[in-house]
């Protein structure tokens, strides 16, 4: 470092008014100055990147030339700043050792931290491709599909848990996933994010840097702010720090020796609350800040201590959060994770939904909706009016859906540059209000259920094959008409799940198992299928299956009905029951477990949607025509699942439900 020095005294003779050499100068002096044994003070010194871009203005300015001789200087420079990177001193900036490399350290048998990420990737993304481009902003396709994961995951969550698979299990195995990713993507990722890192860094360096109070109280100001939304999940709401943090800075001609004395507080009160095995590291950012570089110091030193704890500080509070994420997580259970998952879906989903459409324009969408029930229709009570048409909409002929408030482009105006506006496209006659966003695919899935039911009636009904509880259908057996139901409904079901390789179900095919099973029933009565009414009973099929058949008509009207009697019967059963008085008090009891250690308590109120309830048998509904033991049984099952989308809905959106007021 002498010769360095000893150049740079000698460009200062020659150019004794540049600050920025005296500066340099001053820095590399008090650098030299410093001893290796004193961590904290070499820890403010000002890094090699500050002295590299001192030495790029002085180059500018001709000040110091580019030899061979001069980067020999400056390598040997930098050998020397970054020589001790491996020393404890590191923590200040940024460098956090593994919980399990200190563990030898601290008998309070704490263990390796496994951050669980905030946001998970779903394979079921809610926004299909249309032919026209929606246009919409990539971060809230991102939101609406995370959103629409922690949906499933609360309501269905078969169609995201692998097989055999817990919560808990998938919740554990996220981290490890999160390192198999792409290299090359991960890569670019990271080299990205340490642009934008020391792009941040560097400018808030730079600010803090300027001697005038003017140039560093704002910037304070917004690393404070950054520490304050930081620090929020770690301490209580109204804990001194965070007041600090939010509070207006006071005036004052020293702003970095206030934010040091900020900074002691906020380490002393993140030590209370850390896992022993982060002790050290706060300790060492306490010394730091214990003994700051004298006043006479240029302002980068100070400065630079000052920016490194607060990034430091930023990166520990995500180290606790990971720490307390982890301990949360493992002293629960597959009932408490449920229990916190669907709160969380409700609160996201209600949140993000009153942010596309206003309270207005939901109450508006409701209404119109709610007031297009077809009549007549008697409903007991109107409130469970929606019920109902919930029904309707999945009776109709047309998909379910419910569109984004968005404007269409088309693709030609895209390709060439028009920017003249479209005819706008008629809209869905069977559009669902904002509240059933989320669970339209759910709704969807279970319109195309009811019209495969239907189907499977409408086809049994020619066959004439004796109902399931008749002294002729007992002696059935395993006959080839015994299994035509199960044969049917096999290819529909296969059809609405879209299951690979089942491909399209042909309408030869269900008239070829109606013939078949025609065919057993003609040797039960010694009658004969001929050619001509074969034919006959190929063409019925083809009519009967299409929407405005009498038969299919029919059946669709008694199944909707019984449906949607038996869902507002059961709306009927919820308030009778939450209106009900309790048997005994048990208020009061909270002196139980007196001496004991206090248990994690969760409100365990909403694992019953779709939750202990999802374990119990379908519910049987009766229906006439659909008597078959495998029609009875898939109706028991649609029926759970509306009534599951049922409550869902009234738990999130009550307040849409009973006509109030929206709130926010």
């Amino acid at each position: 470092m002498d010769p360095v020095i000893s150049k740079l005294q000698e460009k200062l003779e020659q150019n004794s008014d540049n600050a920025t050499l005296q500066d340099l100068l001053s820095s590399l002096i008090n650098l030299q100055q410093e001893s290796p044994s004193r961590p904290a003070r070499r820890a403010a010194s000002p890094s090699w990147d500050l002295l590299t871009r001192d030495f790029e203005v002085l180059k500018a300015r001709a000040i110091w030339e580019d030899t061979d001789e001069n980067a020999q200087l400056l390598e040997n420079l930098r050998i020397f700043l970054t020589a001790d990177s491996s020393n404890p001193e590191d923590a200040v900036n940024g460098s956090y050792p593994s919980a399990s490399s200190q563990r030898s350290n601290h008998n309070s048998g704490s263990t390796e931290a496994m951050p669980i990420p905030s946001v998970m990737t779903t394979r079921f993304p809610l926004l299909s491709s249309s032919v026209d481009p929606v246009v919409l902003p990539l971060e809230l396709v991102e939101l609406l599909n995370h959103v629409y994961f922690l949906h499933l995951v609360a309501t269905d969550p078969s169609k995201v848990l692998p097989p055999g698979k817990s919560l808990l299990s998938m919740m554990s195995r996220t981290h490890a996933q999160g390192d198999s990713q792409d290299d090359s993507l991960s890569g670019l990722r990271t080299k990205v994010e340490d642009m934008v890192h020391k792009a941040f860094w560097d400018e808030a360096l730079e600010s803090l840097s300027n001697p005038e109070p003017s140039s560093q109280l704002p910037r304070l100001k917004l690393l404070y702010s950054d520490l304050q939304v930081a620090l929020s999940p770690l301490l209580p709401p109204h804990h001194p720090v965070l007041v600090t943090m939010t509070a207006p800075l006071s005036p004052t001609s020293s702003p970095l020796h206030s934010a040091i004395m900020h900074l002691r507080e906020v380490l002393a009160s993140l030590r209370q609350r850390c896992a022993p095995v982060r002790d050290s590291h706060l300790d060492t950012l306490s010394r730091a800040l214990d003994d700051p570089p004298p006043r006479s110091s240029p302002p980068v030193a100070l400065a630079t201590l000052v920016a490194e704890t607060v990034k430091s500080i930023l990166q520990l509070a995500d180290v606790m959060k990971d720490d307390l994420s982890q301990f949360v997580l493992g002293n629960m259970t597959e009932q408490q994770l449920r229990s916190t998952v669907i709160q969380q879906a409700k609160t996201q989903e209600r949140s993000i939904i009153l942010d596309i459409w206003n309270p207005d324009r939901i109450s508006e969408h409701w209404t119109t909706w709610l007031d297009n029930i077809q009549q007549p229709v008697h409903v007991p009570e109107d409130r469970h009016k929606w019920v109902v048409r919930l029904v309707q909409s999945l009776g109709g002929t047309s998909p379910v859906s419910c569109t984004l408030p968005t404007k269409k482009v088309s693709n030609s105006s895209l390709s060439n540059g028009s920017t003249e506006d479209e005819q706008p496209t008629p809209a869905n006659p069977n559009s669902l209000p904002p509240i059933f966003f989320f669970t339209t695919p759910t709704l969807l899935s279970l319109q195309n259920y009811l019209q495969a039911l239907v189907i499977a009636a409408s086809l049994r009904s020619l066959t004439r094959l004796p109902l399931p509880n008749s002294r002729a259908n007992s002696v059935q057996g395993n006959s080839p008409g015994a299994d035509f139901m199960e044969r049917v409904w096999s290819m529909l079901k296969a059809e609405v799940d879209e299951e690979e390789g089942t491909g399209d179900t042909k309408l030869v095919n269900l008239a070829d198992e109606v013939v078949r099973a025609r065919r057993y029933a003609s040797t039960l009565d010694a009658t004969s299928l001929d050619t001509g009414e074969e034919s006959r009973l190929r063409a019925a099929v083809d009519r009967t299956l299409k929407p405005h058949d009498p038969v299919f008509v029919l059946l669709q009207k008694r199944l909707l009905n019984a449906l949607a009697a038996r869902l507002v019967q059961c709306r009927d059963e919820v308030v009778a029951e939450s209106s009900r008085v309790p048997e005994r008090m048990q208020t009061g009891r909270e002196g139980e477990r007196a001496g004991k250690r206090p248990r994690l308590i969760l409100n365990l109120e909403d694992v019953g949607v779709n939750g202990a309830d999802a374990q119990k048998a379908p519910e049987m509904v009766a229906v006439k025509g659909f008597e078959d033991p495998v029609l009875a049984r898939a109706v028991g099952e649609v029926f759970g699942q509306m009534k599951d989308c049922i409550d869902w809905t009234e738990t999130v959106w009550s307040d849409v439900i009973e006509g109030n007021e929206v709130s926010m």
